[in-house]
Protein backbone atom coordinates (compact mmCIF):
# COMPACT_ATOMS: atom_id res chain seq x y z
CA UNK A 1 0.00 0.00 0.00
CA UNK A 2 1.01 3.42 -0.84
CA UNK A 3 2.48 5.49 2.22
CA UNK A 4 0.48 8.48 1.07
CA UNK A 5 1.86 10.54 4.17
CA UNK A 6 5.28 10.30 3.02
CA UNK A 7 4.38 11.00 -1.02
CA UNK A 8 2.36 13.70 -0.17
CA UNK A 9 2.72 17.37 1.83
CA UNK A 10 0.61 18.27 4.65
CA UNK A 11 -2.74 18.88 3.91
CA UNK A 12 -2.98 22.07 5.46
CA UNK A 13 -0.26 23.76 2.52
CA UNK A 14 -2.26 22.76 -0.10
CA UNK A 15 -4.87 24.65 1.04
CA UNK A 16 -2.90 27.93 2.32
CA UNK A 17 -1.31 27.77 -1.15
CA UNK A 18 -5.46 27.03 -3.16
CA UNK A 19 -6.09 30.78 -0.97
CA UNK A 20 -3.14 32.94 -1.95
CA UNK A 21 -3.39 31.64 -5.75
CA UNK A 22 -7.41 32.09 -5.82
CA UNK A 23 -7.06 35.40 -3.97
CA UNK A 24 -3.94 36.55 -5.61
CA UNK A 25 -2.23 37.38 -2.71
CA UNK A 26 -1.18 36.77 1.19
CA UNK A 27 -2.78 39.31 2.61
CA UNK A 28 -6.39 38.32 0.61
CA UNK A 29 -5.50 34.64 2.26
CA UNK A 30 -4.94 35.23 5.41
CA UNK A 31 -8.18 37.29 6.11
CA UNK A 32 -10.04 34.17 4.06
CA UNK A 33 -8.46 32.01 6.47
CA UNK A 34 -8.53 33.57 9.49
CA UNK A 35 -5.17 33.43 10.22
CA UNK A 36 -1.66 36.26 10.52
CA UNK A 37 0.05 36.69 7.29
CA UNK A 38 2.88 35.57 8.77
CA UNK A 39 1.38 31.87 8.72
CA UNK A 40 0.29 32.18 4.99
CA UNK A 41 4.06 32.62 4.13
CA UNK A 42 5.16 29.88 6.53
CA UNK A 43 2.94 27.49 5.18
CA UNK A 44 3.43 28.18 1.59
CA UNK A 45 7.32 27.78 2.06
CA UNK A 46 6.57 24.89 3.96
CA UNK A 47 5.33 23.30 0.56
CA UNK A 48 7.93 25.03 -1.73
CA UNK A 49 10.53 22.97 1.02
CA UNK A 50 8.85 20.07 0.21
CA UNK A 51 8.77 20.33 -3.53
CA UNK A 52 12.05 21.91 -3.66
CA UNK A 53 10.74 24.68 -5.72
CA UNK A 54 9.89 28.00 -6.04
CA UNK A 55 5.77 28.28 -6.48
CA UNK A 56 5.83 32.08 -6.10
CA UNK A 57 7.86 35.32 -7.18
CA UNK A 58 7.82 37.79 -4.53
CA UNK A 59 8.66 40.95 -5.38
CA UNK A 60 8.19 44.15 -3.29
CA UNK A 61 4.45 45.30 -3.80
CA UNK A 62 3.56 41.84 -5.61
CA UNK A 63 3.57 37.97 -5.96
CA UNK A 64 3.31 36.05 -9.24
CA UNK A 65 2.75 32.44 -9.69
CA UNK A 66 6.30 30.64 -10.75
CA UNK A 67 6.04 28.08 -13.95
CA UNK A 68 5.55 25.02 -10.99
CA UNK A 69 3.11 27.31 -9.29
CA UNK A 70 0.70 27.69 -12.60
CA UNK A 71 1.13 24.14 -13.43
CA UNK A 72 0.19 23.12 -9.64
CA UNK A 73 -2.91 25.39 -9.20
CA UNK A 74 -5.74 24.06 -11.08
CA UNK A 75 -4.39 20.19 -10.23
CA UNK A 76 -4.81 21.40 -6.13
CA UNK A 77 -8.45 23.40 -6.44
CA UNK A 78 -9.55 20.15 -8.48
CA UNK A 79 -8.69 17.79 -5.87
CA UNK A 80 -9.54 19.67 -3.16
CA UNK A 81 -12.96 20.45 -4.45
CA UNK A 82 -13.40 16.89 -5.28
CA UNK A 83 -12.77 15.65 -1.53
CA UNK A 84 -14.61 18.40 -0.52
CA UNK A 85 -17.64 17.30 -2.36
CA UNK A 86 -17.16 13.61 -1.50
CA UNK A 87 -16.77 14.85 2.16
CA UNK A 88 -20.38 16.72 1.84
CA UNK A 89 -22.30 13.18 0.04
CA UNK A 90 -20.87 11.07 3.51
CA UNK A 91 -21.24 14.35 6.39
CA UNK A 92 -24.36 13.73 8.26
CA UNK A 93 -26.81 16.57 7.41
CA UNK A 94 -27.69 18.98 9.96
CA UNK A 95 -30.80 18.76 11.78
CA UNK A 96 -33.70 20.60 10.85
CA UNK A 97 -35.14 22.80 13.24
CA UNK A 98 -39.22 22.54 14.28
CA UNK A 99 -40.87 25.54 12.82
CA UNK A 100 -43.74 26.48 14.90
CA UNK A 101 -45.82 29.52 14.53
CA UNK A 102 -48.24 31.05 16.87
CA UNK A 103 -49.48 35.03 17.11
CA UNK A 104 -48.37 37.68 19.18
CA UNK A 105 -50.12 37.35 22.28
CA UNK A 106 -49.72 33.66 22.25
CA UNK A 107 -46.02 33.77 21.90
CA UNK A 108 -45.72 36.19 24.72
CA UNK A 109 -48.03 34.87 27.17
CA UNK A 110 -48.04 30.84 26.81
CA UNK A 111 -45.44 29.64 24.26
CA UNK A 112 -42.29 31.22 24.45
CA UNK A 113 -42.39 30.32 28.78
CA UNK A 114 -43.62 26.71 27.83
CA UNK A 115 -40.44 26.83 25.10
CA UNK A 116 -37.93 27.98 27.42
CA UNK A 117 -39.04 24.31 29.56
CA UNK A 118 -38.95 22.52 26.38
CA UNK A 119 -35.12 23.59 25.81
CA UNK A 120 -34.12 22.09 28.88
CA UNK A 121 -35.85 18.99 28.53
CA UNK A 122 -34.59 15.58 27.19
CA UNK A 123 -36.41 15.59 24.45
CA UNK A 124 -35.19 18.94 23.55
CA UNK A 125 -34.39 19.67 19.58
CA UNK A 126 -33.95 22.67 17.54
CA UNK A 127 -36.58 25.06 17.39
CA UNK A 128 -37.44 28.14 14.94
CA UNK A 129 -40.38 30.44 16.17
CA UNK A 130 -42.50 32.51 13.51
CA UNK A 131 -44.23 35.60 15.34
CA UNK A 132 -47.08 36.55 13.45
CA UNK A 133 -50.43 38.48 13.48
CA UNK A 134 -51.86 37.34 9.58
CA UNK A 135 -53.68 33.57 9.85
CA UNK A 136 -52.27 33.09 5.90
CA UNK A 137 -48.51 33.24 7.66
CA UNK A 138 -49.13 31.23 10.44
CA UNK A 139 -50.84 28.24 8.35
CA UNK A 140 -47.97 28.67 5.98
CA UNK A 141 -46.64 25.12 4.29
CA UNK A 142 -43.51 26.03 5.71
CA UNK A 143 -44.39 25.65 9.45
CA UNK A 144 -44.39 22.26 11.44
CA UNK A 145 -46.78 23.44 14.30
CA UNK A 146 -48.89 26.23 14.72
CA UNK A 147 -51.15 27.39 17.17
CA UNK A 148 -54.63 28.71 16.05
CA UNK A 149 -57.59 30.28 17.66
CA UNK A 150 -60.17 28.58 15.90
CA UNK A 151 -63.03 25.91 16.53
CA UNK A 152 -61.24 22.94 15.23
CA UNK A 153 -58.49 22.01 13.47
CA UNK A 154 -58.10 23.76 9.49
CA UNK A 155 -58.30 22.00 6.72
CA UNK A 156 -54.56 20.22 5.50
CA UNK A 157 -53.47 20.39 9.31
CA UNK A 158 -54.12 18.26 12.71
CA UNK A 159 -54.02 18.92 16.22
CA UNK A 160 -55.47 19.38 19.58
CA UNK A 161 -56.92 21.69 22.01
CA UNK A 162 -54.55 23.50 23.99
CA UNK A 163 -57.46 25.61 26.23
CA UNK A 164 -60.94 26.80 25.47
CA UNK A 165 -61.15 30.75 25.40
CA UNK A 166 -62.72 32.80 28.61
CA UNK A 167 -62.59 36.85 27.74
CA UNK A 168 -63.33 38.71 31.06
CA UNK A 169 -62.45 43.01 31.62
CA UNK A 170 -59.52 43.56 33.91
CA UNK A 171 -56.94 45.63 35.24
CA UNK A 172 -54.46 45.98 38.24
CA UNK A 173 -55.91 45.99 41.95
CA UNK A 174 -54.82 49.52 41.79
CA UNK A 175 -56.86 50.00 38.65
CA UNK A 176 -59.92 48.20 39.45
CA UNK A 177 -59.90 50.27 42.87
CA UNK A 178 -59.85 53.68 40.42
CA UNK A 179 -62.19 52.59 38.33
CA UNK A 180 -64.50 51.93 41.68
CA UNK A 181 -64.24 55.53 42.75
CA UNK A 182 -64.25 57.24 39.68
CA UNK A 183 -65.12 54.79 36.27
CA UNK A 184 -64.45 57.96 33.82
CA UNK A 185 -60.57 58.10 34.57
CA UNK A 186 -60.40 54.40 33.37
CA UNK A 187 -60.38 54.17 29.25
CA UNK A 188 -60.91 50.80 27.59
CA UNK A 189 -57.86 49.60 26.39
CA UNK A 190 -58.63 49.27 22.30
CA UNK A 191 -56.46 46.95 20.21
CA UNK A 192 -56.63 46.12 16.33
CA UNK A 193 -57.92 42.89 14.84
CA UNK A 194 -55.98 41.82 12.77
CA UNK A 195 -58.88 38.78 11.59
CA UNK A 196 -61.80 38.39 11.48
CA UNK A 197 -62.54 36.38 14.73
CA UNK A 198 -60.72 38.20 17.33
CA UNK A 199 -62.63 39.84 19.85
CA UNK A 200 -61.77 43.05 20.76
CA UNK A 201 -63.94 46.22 22.61
CA UNK A 202 -66.39 46.76 19.64
CA UNK A 203 -67.30 42.92 18.96
CA UNK A 204 -67.48 42.66 22.71
CA UNK A 205 -69.87 45.38 23.16
CA UNK A 206 -72.50 43.77 20.02
CA UNK A 207 -73.05 41.11 23.00
CA UNK A 208 -73.08 43.25 26.09
CA UNK A 209 -74.97 46.37 24.75
CA UNK A 210 -75.82 47.31 28.60
CA UNK A 211 -72.42 47.47 30.41
CA UNK A 212 -71.52 50.20 31.75
CA UNK A 213 -67.63 50.18 30.23
CA UNK A 214 -69.66 50.82 27.52
CA UNK A 215 -69.76 54.76 28.53
CA UNK A 216 -66.22 54.51 29.05
CA UNK A 217 -63.48 56.29 26.87
CA UNK A 218 -61.09 54.24 24.55
CA UNK A 219 -57.64 54.70 24.39
CA UNK A 220 -55.95 52.30 21.34
CA UNK A 221 -52.71 50.48 21.67
CA UNK A 222 -50.42 49.41 19.14
CA UNK A 223 -51.18 45.54 19.93
CA UNK A 224 -52.82 43.41 22.14
CA UNK A 225 -50.18 43.05 24.32
CA UNK A 226 -49.86 46.34 24.76
CA UNK A 227 -52.95 46.93 26.45
CA UNK A 228 -52.23 44.05 29.29
CA UNK A 229 -49.24 46.09 29.64
CA UNK A 230 -51.04 49.55 30.12
CA UNK A 231 -53.71 47.10 32.60
CA UNK A 232 -51.20 45.26 34.79
CA UNK A 233 -50.17 49.28 34.98
CA UNK A 234 -53.09 50.38 36.06
CA UNK A 235 -53.73 52.72 33.06
CA UNK A 236 -57.28 51.66 32.09
CA UNK A 237 -59.46 48.32 31.35
CA UNK A 238 -57.94 45.50 29.17
CA UNK A 239 -60.19 42.60 27.46
CA UNK A 240 -57.79 39.82 28.84
CA UNK A 241 -58.03 36.27 27.86
CA UNK A 242 -57.84 34.08 30.93
CA UNK A 243 -56.42 31.25 29.59
CA UNK A 244 -53.60 32.96 27.82
CA UNK A 245 -52.92 35.29 31.28
CA UNK A 246 -53.38 32.47 34.10
CA UNK A 247 -49.78 33.65 35.25
CA UNK A 248 -50.82 37.25 35.79
CA UNK A 249 -54.26 36.46 36.94
CA UNK A 250 -52.60 33.80 39.52
CA UNK A 251 -50.40 36.75 40.93
CA UNK A 252 -52.87 39.29 41.18
CA UNK A 253 -50.92 41.28 38.90
CA UNK A 254 -54.05 41.50 37.15
CA UNK A 255 -57.74 41.07 39.11
CA UNK A 256 -61.17 40.88 37.03
CA UNK A 257 -63.77 44.03 37.52
CA UNK A 258 -67.45 42.94 38.54
CA UNK A 259 -68.77 42.52 34.79
CA UNK A 260 -68.93 38.72 33.78
CA UNK A 261 -66.59 37.02 31.74
CA UNK A 262 -67.60 35.74 27.97
CA UNK A 263 -67.08 32.44 26.47
CA UNK A 264 -66.33 32.45 23.21
CA UNK A 265 -67.34 29.20 22.11
CA UNK A 266 -63.18 28.92 20.56
CA UNK A 267 -60.05 27.58 22.00
CA UNK A 268 -56.75 27.54 20.79
CA UNK A 269 -55.35 24.27 19.07
CA UNK A 270 -52.00 23.37 18.33
CA UNK A 271 -52.27 21.62 14.96
CA UNK A 272 -49.46 19.87 12.69
CA UNK A 273 -48.79 19.91 9.06
CA UNK A 274 -50.05 16.63 8.01
CA UNK A 275 -46.88 16.54 5.64
CA UNK A 276 -44.87 15.89 8.86
CA UNK A 277 -46.60 13.89 10.92
CA UNK A 278 -43.81 11.10 11.01
CA UNK A 279 -41.14 13.19 12.45
CA UNK A 280 -40.07 11.94 15.51
CA UNK A 281 -39.18 15.96 16.71
CA UNK A 282 -42.23 17.29 15.49
CA UNK A 283 -43.80 15.00 17.70
CA UNK A 284 -41.96 15.12 20.67
CA UNK A 285 -42.29 18.96 20.76
CA UNK A 286 -46.03 18.79 20.31
CA UNK A 287 -46.66 15.81 23.09
CA UNK A 288 -44.23 18.40 25.83
CA UNK A 289 -47.09 21.75 24.82
CA UNK A 290 -49.86 19.27 24.79
CA UNK A 291 -48.64 18.13 28.44
CA UNK A 292 -47.90 21.75 29.67
CA UNK A 293 -49.61 23.72 32.28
Amino acid sequence: MKNLRTQLPPLDTLIFFEAVIRNGGFTAASAELYVSQAAVSKRIRQLEDWLATDLFERGTRSLTPTPAGKALAEPVAMALDYLRTSLEGIKSPPRASVRIAANNAVSMFWLFPRLKAFTLSQGSCPVETIVTNDPTDLLSPDNDLAIVYADAPPTGWVGQKLMDEELAPMSSPRGVQKYRQDPQSMPLLEYERYAPDWINWDVWAKRHSTSALLELPKVVCQTYGQSIGRAIAGEGIALVSCTLLRNELASNALQRLDEGAFQTRKGYFLVQNSSCIERNDVEELAGFLLGAD
